[in-house]
């Protein structure tokens, strides 16, 4: 057991760097840095939140019975709905209270900040619960990987371009890009599925990296530009 919780505690490591170098990209703005950390402790009520929702899903679904003939399409469901669309609305519902706390200020950066942040404080309190049914080995991978992180920096980007270029079409990208990869990843972990299956998790597993850290680049880079911090949710 002990070995367990230190391989949890490592698995943190890459998820709080992020975290510490979100936090610091705005040293000098101290609203900004109070909302970054109460976001962060936000992990429990965005699985409360999921929770919920999971339920208001499940009953239905079950009653109508669809998923217990048909177990491919339950289990698309659950990838799909219960797992990808239901966790992702969940952080950005979480993301939103504090982007929309003060829209007199709040930026193009603070956006894809805030959500980034959202889905650490979520993957790192799932990584908790995880522990209990899984082995050492997932525990350091899920730790690296920060599974949550890249779909929400495509929502957050998809979303706050949106806002800025005033095209709706790109909010609707912001959902849609990452439930679609987060349910294909969870589908294609199916046991039973054909060899081409894991090489698909591959590639995107190396896009979702790839993106990461072009968004992190990013991020540094714009940490300065006017276009990147002026207000931008007048109107909205």
């Amino acid at each position: 057991m002990l070995l367990v919780i230190i391989a949890l505690i490592v698995s943190f490591v890459p998820s709080l760097l992020l975290f510490l170098f979100l936090l610091n990209n705005r040293k000098d703005d101290e609203e900004y840095r109070k909302n970054c950390i109460s976001l962060l402790g936000k992990g429990f009520l965005i699985c409360m939140i999921t929770f919920g929702l999971d339920l208001l899903l499940k009953i239905p679904w079950n009653m109508i019975g669809i998923g217990k003939k048909n177990p491919w399409i339950d289990r698309l469901f659950t990838c799909f709905v219960i797992n990808a669309t239901v966790e992702e609305i969940s952080k950005f519902l979480t993301a939103r209270k504090v982007i929309y706390k003060n829209p007199a200020k709040t930026s193009k950066l603070e956006i894809m900040t805030y959500m980034i942040i959202a889905a650490i404080a979520f993957g790192l309190f799932e990584d908790i619960v995880y522990v209990f049914s899984t082995n050492i080995g997932q525990i350091i991978v899920r730790g690296i990987l920060m599974g949550h992180v890249p779909y929400q920096m495509f929502m957050g980007e998809f979303y706050s371009r949106s806002i800025v270029e005033k095209k709706p079409y790109l909010k609707v990208l912001a959902f849609v890009i990452p439930i679609l990869f987060h349910g294909t990843y969870n589908f294609l972990l199916t046991e039973g599925l054909p060899d081409w299956a894991a090489a698909v998790v591959f590639v995107e597993l190396i896009i979702e990296i790839i993106y990461m850290v072009r968004t992190i680049i990013l991020l540094r880079k714009k940490k300065d530009d006017p276009e990147y911090n002026r207000p931008i949710l007048q109107g909205e």
